[in-house]
């Protein structure tokens, strides 16, 4: 599995220049953080009308 990941990440690193990787990395990390955040938000949102 760490073959493919290092193979993969070879090609990446290749295709764009290091500040396009960093643009990157930073978009992809704040979609996580919308996503986690959008989760959590539903989560609660459930939980407080199977209170009620």
């Amino acid at each position: 599995m760490s073959v493919i990941f290092h193979q993969i990440r070879a090609i990446f690193s290749r295709s764009y220049s290091k500040s396009h990787q960093i643009f990157l990395s930073r978009q992809a990390f704040f979609q996580l953080l919308g996503y986690l955040g959008s989760c959590v938000v539903i989560s609660l949102v459930a939980q407080s009308k199977h209170i009620e």
